[in-house]
């Protein structure tokens, strides 16, 4: 039987597990084949209130999952890392091992215990996937065992957006070997999956745009998000000769896990505190800081906002409130409201701001207009150290030496991504500036005792490819079976992005 041609961007994989998983996987049979990029956030957040909007692209490498049914019920996992990592993680259970008789997963408290006896605390990654995909009915319980085979492509700096491809990876690979949901994957409906399934199971925060990204980001385009009840997304295609490139610094984390979830926790806290004050003043409440303007703000609404305030005392006000959100209030911590406040009232006009000059200059060449752009990301990079307390004297000091090159250079804007999560940074450039951007991170890594690299081009979100099923033995394919379409979320308006090929990178 004949099979479709595996796609350029899955060749690297493909090629991997010829050499290291040819023990595991039966590669002259049938698998499936299903990769999510990395996901970079350009410009907004943290908090993904209503009104509020992301800049968000996908970057040119990617976790993948190679996984293949079997006829029993035994299930083998192999996470295939560097010999610098430690080697590869194996875990081999049986369904019963993960699910009950009567179908729903094991107990999250059962399942931790299992996998901490077996040495496999790391398998509650692909239970989050598991669970967040049931939850949102777009799972079975399998019929069968399966093999599965996760490569991570992506640097340890890239915080959250590392952790939504994977998932994303994950989940469309279960997806598609349980047969559910063949015929169309909505890239929303993932989305939502993956983050559920990081609170419920690991107890992570994870917003919506690093998922969203991972699924049905555009090559070539940054992903634009309104958030709201239902997200409205628009690919919008990056300038020519312009770039948006993203410096892996190689430092992890710089800021706290506890203090990038203070920026989102203390902007919910802030809008509760002014919506009390408006329903008091028998006036309609708003739905997030990007629904108020910068001249509101600053005409009054901020005075509604304490300057700081404990978890304790918020806690003591808002004591029946119950949002998901509510749960991560720290009675001991000191939230700088109003500032956090501030900080997301002005991101969402940045981030307005960014797209309408982008676009501007896609339409008029005009340096001016580049230059408002790169305004906007240095204005949100300044943001974060001085309104949310997420600076880092090493990444200032990177974003310093792109500032001293600046336009004669090229360079025309940088910002931390990931809030911090991560070690991530995007400059905005003219494409001729890219040797001199490797040299800048060259050199901070030999002053910082640290391996930075450029990610290379953008990503083509995984959903939008959905999976690839097929033999990598097969030598020769002289026809091609009908192939199942995948529709592309009808929330995602088109922005006139420019053709994709099968190649990954641009």
């Amino acid at each position: 039987m004949a099979h479709p041609p595996l796609p350029a961007s899955l060749l690297p994989f493909a090629a991997l597990l010829k050499g290291a998983a040819e023990d595991f996987l039966q590669l002259d049979a049938p698998l499936w084949i299903a990769r999510a990029p990395g996901a970079v956030d350009v410009l907004g957040g943290p908090a993904e209130m209503p009104g509020s909007m992301s800049v968000s692209l996908a970057v040119g490498r990617s976790v993948f999952c190679a996984i293949q049914n079997r006829k029993d019920d035994r299930i083998r996992v192999r996470m295939l890392r560097s010999q610098a990592e430690g080697g590869a993680l194996e875990w081999t259970g049986r369904i019963g091992t993960i699910y009950t008789k009567k179908g729903p997963p094991r107990s999250l408290v059962i399942l931790q215990q299992q996998f901490k006896t077996d040495n496999a605390a790391w398998m509650m990654e692909l239970v989050a996937a598991m669970i967040g995909l049931r939850r949102t009915h777009q799972l079975n319980t399998p019929k069968q065992g399966f093999d599965l085979v996760v490569w991570d492509q992506l640097p340890a700096s890239s915080g959250a957006g590392r952790t939504a491809a994977r998932a994303t990876a994950l989940s469309l690979a279960f997806k598609a070997s349980t047969g559910l949901d063949k015929k169309r994957v909505d890239g929303v409906r993932v989305a939502r999956a993956v983050a559920y399934g990081q609170h419920e199971v690991l107890g992570r925060t994870l917003g919506l745009t690093p998922a969203l990204t991972c699924g049905v980001a555009r090559s070539g385009c940054l992903l634009r998000t309104e958030h709201a009840a239902d997200p409205i997304m628009q690919w919008v295609p990056q300038p020519d000769h312009v770039v948006i490139v993203v410096a892996d610094l190689g430092l992890g984390a710089v800021a706290p896990p506890a203090l990038v979830d203070a920026a989102t926790v203390g902007a919910h806290m802030a809008m509760e505190r002014l919506n009390a004050a408006l329903v008091k003043a028998k006036q309609s409440p708003r739905g997030g800081w990007g629904q108020v303007t910068a001249s509101e703000f600053e005409g009054g609404l901020r005075d509604h906002v304490p300057v700081k305030e404990t978890g304790a005392e918020w806690r003591a006000s808002f004591k029946n409130l119950q949002q998901t959100w509510t749960e991560q209030v720290v009675p001991a911590t000191s939230y700088r409201l109003r500032a956090l406040a501030e900080h997301h009232v002005r991101e969402a006009g940045r981030s307005r701001r960014f797209l309408e000059s982008m676009q501007e200059y896609s339409r008029s060449r005009r340096e001016e207009d580049l230059i408002e752009v790169g305004r906007a990301m240095t204005g949100s990079h300044r943001s974060l150290g001085e309104k949310c307390g997420i600076s880092n004297e090493a990444v200032d000091d990177f974003v310093a030496r792109v500032q001293e090159g600046g336009r004669k250079a090229g360079f025309f804007g940088a910002r931390l991504a990931e809030t911090g999560g991560g070690s991530l940074v995007c400059v905005l450039a003219q494409a001729s500036a890219l040797d001199r951007l490797r040299e800048i991170v060259r050199e901070f890594g030999k002053a910082r005792k640290t391996s930075g690299a450029l990610l290379p081009g953008t990503g083509q979100g995984g959903v939008l490819t959905a999976w690839w099923e097929g033999v990598l033995e097969t030598v020769e394919d002289t026809e091609v079976d009908e192939v199942v379409p995948v529709v592309a979320p009808a929330r995602v308006r088109d922005a006139a992005p420019p053709p994709v090929d099968d190649d990954e990178g641009t």
